[in-house]
């Protein structure tokens, strides 16, 4: 009878359960089907909820704290959550169904995330696309029986003939409304609008970093090319799962969730638009054109294009090319006569993105060989000069942005960002804020400071009990077991009213060591592979969040970065962001981002066993 009193509808096919979603915003009541995956009903409901390995059970991360569920924890969530999580109620959403009523209590730490959308600047040439011409056109009368549109034309020298039927349709009205007063807003010669007036003092643009964690929007004037504001939030599709790989694998699902990813990244640039324009007090009808970087597959979902052969040998996208598009087209709202411009890729793992920090990093243009690195899900690196460029793809997974670490997470306000172990124990968390888990750059520290002090060795091996005790006695007790491994306590759970613990455990240690291999075999290969040496390269360029913020003094002496190159690192930002807002400023900035696509020759390291051999190599620490 218990189960009957849950079941709170019975239309003869299925029963629902109400679910109660507990949120610092209030509480909301739903109904779900009997039997529904508990991840897939929280992601059908838009609520932010965080699953690296996209619901297969094996990250951990997707907890949510539940009351009233009736079946016992699996043996996979005992291991991933552990005693503690367990005691406080806390279950995996993708190992629960919903099978009575529920409540639902959601931790909020994406809200408080630290993004990095400052690049490295360049001055430039401002040459937008879309431009605007203030004209006083001369008045009809029976001696002047000219068009309406032929009027247009003869005002503008070189203007092509072609102009859109939805344009043509309140074209009379326009040039009336303020006296034959008007503004020609022109691309490429083309007609795209006739405003009424003189409105040539509002001509915006939009440039959009579109990363797997992070999205950044960037509000230009482009009648003198200042930023005027820029807005950054956390990428909806990660609730889809933390890499592009576990994205593709939803999205393939069917027709209905390739839409699915399409319309949750549409609809997050919108918002991130309506809010742009209204901080600014401007109407979204003031932006004129918008211009998008982001990885290969980050492009596909943006224009709603399958991506499901670039996750299979042997990768192929269904477009690498730059385009040009009515920015209606891919459902982004802006001016109703605005266009997008996309940039190129150059394969399925090196993206838009990459092409746009080459172009702000100036690599291609400088004489001394550069490398540039983006760590991040994926490792992408760039090698060479003006005369040839080599770039590879690495799969560093998403260890460095917090993912699949035990107390890892993003770079949020609490998350422990720096550590120190050489003479002391220290750290730091962003903001200040009350530790809430470690991001990226804080296990890079965390690892360096654990190999510095013997807590660990080469192999990666965190010391054993008798290993223990020859360690300084301030660090000695802090080496525990958790749940049946090795771990090293940053944080003990009672040195916080919270009841926090935060840990470095030896499954952390070795995925970053996977993730550090990753990158630093692929350095090695492309500098194999241009017949140079470590030594020849004049400078490394750190970009995306995660180069920005890492120590790389730790880098260095974890095998991240190979110590050769010390002294010549330099971080820059989000120099795809910055790439993208040269694209958005100058037509000739988004050939040049063409001729750089064109002039990248790009290394497959899925299938050479070079790669693997140095892989293997660069393991140890």
């Amino acid at each position: 009878m218990s189960l009957w009193n849950n079941i709170t509808e019975w239309d003869g096919d299925f029963m629902e359960h109400i679910v109660r979603l507990h949120k610092k915003d209030g509480i909301t009541e739903i109904k779900a089907k009997h039997g529904t995956n508990l991840l897939q009903f929280v992601r059908k409901n838009s609520v932010e909820i965080s699953s690296p390995c996209g619901g297969h059970g094996t990250c951990g991360k997707c907890r949510v704290k539940v009351e009233g569920i009736g079946e016992k924890p699996s043996d996979r969530e005992a291991k991933l959550l552990g005693s503690r999580h367990l005691e406080n109620g806390f279950r995996l959403a993708c190992c629960c169904s919903i099978n009575s009523e529920l409540d639902l209590f959601f931790e909020d730490n994406d809200k408080n995330a630290v993004i990095i959308t400052q690049g490295k600047k360049s001055e430039i040439k401002l040459e937008p696309s879309i431009t605007k011409h203030y004209k006083v056109l001369t008045q009809p009368g029976l001696e002047d029986q000219h068009s309406d549109l032929e009027r247009v034309l003869q005002s503008h020298t070189g203007l092509k003939q072609g102009i859109s039927l939805e344009v043509l349709k309140t074209l009379d009205a326009s040039m009336r409304r303020d006296n034959f007063k008007v503004t020609l807003v022109t691309m490429d010669r083309k007609l795209l609008a006739v405003e009424s007036g003189d409105t040539t003092g509002k001509l915006f643009g939009v440039a959009v970093d579109i990363g797997t964690t992070t999205i950044v929007a960037y509000l230009m004037d482009l009648k003198n090319g200042k930023e005027t504001d820029v807005y950054s939030t956390l990428n909806p599709q990660r609730k889809f799962g933390a890499d592009v790989i576990s994205r593709i694998h939803y999205a393939n699902e069917s027709a209905d969730t390739l839409s699915e990813m399409n319309e949750t990244l549409t609809a997050c640039i919108n918002e991130m638009i309506i809010n742009l324009a209204a901080r600014n007090k401007l109407n979204v009808s003031d932006i004129y054109t918008i211009c998008f970087v982001g990885n290969t597959t980050m492009m596909h979902f943006l224009m709603g294009l399958s991506a499901s052969n670039i996750a299979v040998n042997p990768f192929i996208p269904v477009t690498t090319l730059a385009h040009k598009c009515w920015a209606g087209s891919l459902k982004v709202n802006i001016n109703p006569s605005g266009y997008a411009f996309l940039f190129p890729s150059v394969s399925a793992y090196i993206g838009a993105d990459t092409v746009a920090a080459v172009l702000s990093s100036g690599l291609n243009r400088s004489r001394k060989i550069s490398l540039l690195i983006d760590i991040g899900t994926n490792g992408e690196m760039v090698l060479g000069n003006n005369k040839w460029m080599l770039a590879c793809s690495t799969a560093a997974g998403p260890a460095f942005e917090g993912a699949n670490i035990t107390n890892g997470i993003g770079g949020v306000i609490g998350a422990i960002d720096r550590v120190n172990l050489s003479k002391g124990f220290e750290y730091t968390t962003i903001g200040n804020g009350q530790v809430a888990g470690i991001c990226g750059s804080g296990i890079v520290d965390a690892v360096a400071g654990m190999l510095e002090t013997g807590i660990i060795d080469e192999t990666g091996r965190i010391a054993d009990e008798d290993e223990a005790e020859t360690l300084r006695e301030d660090l000695r007790h802090r080496i525990t077991s958790l749940n049946g491994s090795r771990a090293f306590l940053l944080v003990n759970k009672d040195e916080f009213e919270e009841n926090i613990e935060v840990a470095i455990t030896q499954k952390d240690v070795r995925e970053i060591q996977n993730a550090k291999a990753a990158i630093a075999a692929g350095i090695k290969i492309l500098v194999r592979q241009a017949g140079i040496k470590l030594e020849d390269i004049d400078r490394v360029y750190l970009a995306g969040g995660f180069g920005t913020s890492i120590n790389i003094e730790s880098a260095l002496k974890i095998g991240l970065l190979p110590k050769e190159l010390k002294g010549r690192i330099e971080s820059i930002g989000n120099a795809a962001g910055a790439g993208a807002i040269q694209g958005l400023l100058s037509g000739k900035m988004m050939k040049r981002a063409v001729e750089i696509k064109n002039s990248i020759k790009y290394i497959e390291l899925s299938s050479s066993r070079e790669f693997t051999e140095e892989y293997v190599w660069c393991m140890m620490f």
